[in-house]
């Protein structure tokens, strides 16, 4: 038999003429399965999570109830830290002095103003407004009476003859005295609280301002935590709902503080001038009134009106009822003034609600909150209605946001989470960055 071979390393070695097939490769040795990190924190369950839930929203409940006249000192605490933060902001990037040292400025002019304005005018006011409250709901209560015998009058204005015995004027009265006596009662109840009560009323002063210059104190801090904190996935829905919430709110409250003063100037300007007494009184009722969404500015003008009609002679030698028909003229052209001029410059479109729904919400928020509730009514009520359309869209997965939203597009949603720092926290973190 011929026998091939193979040259392999120099050597010849006999090949077989049929190889004999290989065996398969042994298996590799079986490897231990690694072992799982343990879990240190598990999730919770959906049981869990809405027990907590619940847990949460019932203490919260509770603690708002208990201490309910602690809980509106800091919603006021809240809202001068918020209106006082501009003016911080203002300080610090003028004088480039750091966050700190611009509240401490701030809130040190403040309290020489309220120590000044307390000594000079602050006891004769509170007598003066405790005095017109107290005249005010003496004649309510002689209303009724009076407008009967009003209603047999004959006004003569030229060639016009007007009979008041055609309108039911008892009847107006008397729906005037069922809304106007409880909103004179509380506010009674507020002035003798001030002049009684100085040392509880200093007190809760004290823990307003004091509350107030911590929340200024820690703007920077808090305004990072509430341009931070989202849900995740949510962070883009988030900024756009907290710009919206930031226009509202400072709309509302800036605003209106700029009203109040303008209104009044303008009216205690304008009472002075047509003769009638207390009027800067009666301004400053005017301007604290305008935080009455509907409500305040016809109670200004009824008050006025009814001190028109009862003071006993006035400059222009006009008879009572005239008098009266013309004050109640110069509240209706300041507030037309004021719908049509001021309104949509100092608040713009924030606050675009209907009349009916700005009404409504004021009596709810009188029903839940007394005084408090119709001052933030309006807000509060933009505040759900945004809330709601944001939620009505998200379930039947409808497109949120109706551009253009904002002033200036979204380009990098993810800007819109740093926290902007003033001025000088800014200088004074980059210094602590190179310095680190």
């Amino acid at each position: 038999m011929k026998r091939r071979t193979a040259r392999t390393t120099g050597e010849d070695r006999p090949v077989p003429a049929t190889a004999t097939p290989a065996s398969p490769p042994a298996d590799p040795p079986a490897v231990a399965p690694l072992a799982k990190a343990p879990v240190l924190s598990p999730r919770w369950s959906a049981s869990a999570k809405l027990l907590v839930g619940l847990t949460g929203i019932v203490l919260a409940a509770a603690l708002l109830i208990r201490f309910e006249a602690l809980i509106y000192l800091l919603i006021i605490a809240a809202i001068l830290a918020f209106l006082l933060t501009p003016l911080v902001r203002l300080l610090s990037r003028g004088t480039r002095l750091s966050w700190r040292t611009s509240t401490h400025i701030i809130f040190l002019f403040l309290v020489l103003l309220l120590i000044v304005g307390f000594t000079a005018t602050g006891l004769a006011l509170a007598q003066q407004v405790q005095s017109l409250v107290q005249n005010v709901q003496r004649i309510l209560l002689d209303l009724p009476a009076l407008l009967e015998q009003v209603g047999s009058m004959v006004i003569v204005l030229g060639p016009f003859r007007v009979d008041l015995a055609q309108f039911d004027l008892q009847a107006l009265a008397n729906q005037a005295v069922v809304y106007l006596r409880p909103l004179l009662g509380q506010a009674s109840g507020v002035v003798t609280a001030l002049a009684g009560g100085a040392i509880e009323t200093l007190a809760r002063l004290g823990f307003v301002m004091a509350s107030a210059y911590f929340m200024t104190l820690d703007q920077p801090a808090l305004s990072g935590m509430w341009r931070t904190t989202a849900l995740p996935g949510f962070q883009y829905d988030w900024a756009r709902l907290r710009g919206a919430l930031d226009r509202i709110w400072a709309a509302f409250l800036r605003g209106q503080i700029v009203l109040g003063l303008v209104i009044a100037t303008v009216v205690t300007i304008g009472l002075t001038i047509l003769g009638v007494r207390n009027a800067v009184v009666l301004g400053l009722v005017s301007g604290l009134l305008e935080f009455l969404p509907i409500v305040g500015p016809v109670v200004a003008g009824a008050i006025a009106a009814l001190v028109a009609f009862f003071q006993p002679t006035n400059w222009w030698g006009l008879e009572p009822i005239i008098f009266t028909l013309v004050v109640i003229a110069f509240f209706i052209v300041v507030q037309q003034l004021e719908n049509h001029l001021l309104v949509p410059r100092i608040m713009g479109n924030a606050l675009s609600m209907q009349p009916v729904v700005i009404l409504v919400a004021a009596v709810i928020g009188a029903t839940l909150a007394g005084i408090l509730g119709i001052l933030l009514s309006a807000p509060t009520m933009a505040t759900l209605i945004l809330l709601g359309r944001y939620l009505y869209r998200k379930v039947f997965d409808l497109s949120p946001w109706d551009p253009p939203i904002d002033d200036a597009p979204l380009s990098r949603p993810e800007d819109l989470l740093r926290p902007r720092w003033p001025v000088g926290e800014r200088r004074a973190k980059s210094g602590r960055d190179h310095a680190g």
